[in-house]
């Protein structure tokens, strides 16, 4: 590859990174809320995040995700509690999803299961956070459920928005996977 082709791929890495960012920021504001305490709500950012991880690798996925929870968790977070929630509940429990970059790879790609593997570790990002960071405002009652357990309720909390979303993003993802299958594979770059 030439000096100047790479120039060119590089370039648009870039801005497809920045596109995908921008839908990411659109499907955020589009999301369902759900009546939780701490917040909580059915999104579909994981298409578009997963999209450009598939699409362009682990690095280009990482930086995109990074970037889009870095905008998240400054300008578009509903809510933060404290510079811990901002880090882990909305930096980090975004940038995770980058890591569907591992399912790059030229002549096919996974992209349902990069949604799969990239939406529960986001969850998992999500679970810590609240485990670590929100024990403090745990109700004694959640769900009709006793809580005295933090990691438990933590568990369950997010799991009633992580869970739809995953499925939801991993439904889209797959519809979309036979007509764009080339796109996902990056085979328009060559």
């Amino acid at each position: 590859m030439t000096n100047k082709s790479r120039s060119r791929t590089q370039l648009r890495a870039l801005t497809e990174t920045a596109i995908f960012v921008a839908i990411a920021v659109v499907l955020h504001m589009l999301r369902f809320r759900l009546p939780l305490p701490q917040s909580g709500s059915v999104s579909f950012i994981l298409v578009p995040l997963v999209i450009l991880s598939v699409r362009w690798g682990l690095r280009w996925g990482l930086l995109g995700c990074f970037a889009f929870g870095i905008l998240r968790g400054t300008l578009l977070a509903s809510s933060f509690w404290g510079w811990q929630s901002l880090v882990l509940d909305h930096i980090l429990a975004v940038a995770v999803i980058g890591f569907a970059g591992l399912f790059y790879r030229k002549g096919g790609t996974f992209p349902v299961l990069a949604v799969v593997v990239a939406g529960l570790l986001q969850f998992t990002m999500h679970w810590l956070a609240g485990w670590w960071i929100f024990y403090e405002w745990m109700p004694p009652e959640f769900l009709g459920m006793p809580m005295t357990n933090p990691m438990a309720y933590s568990f369950v909390y997010n799991a009633l928005y992580m869970v739809p979303s995953i499925l939801v993003s991993a439904t889209i993802i797959g519809v979309l996977a036979n007509p764009l299958g080339k796109y996902f594979r990056g085979e328009d770059l060559a």
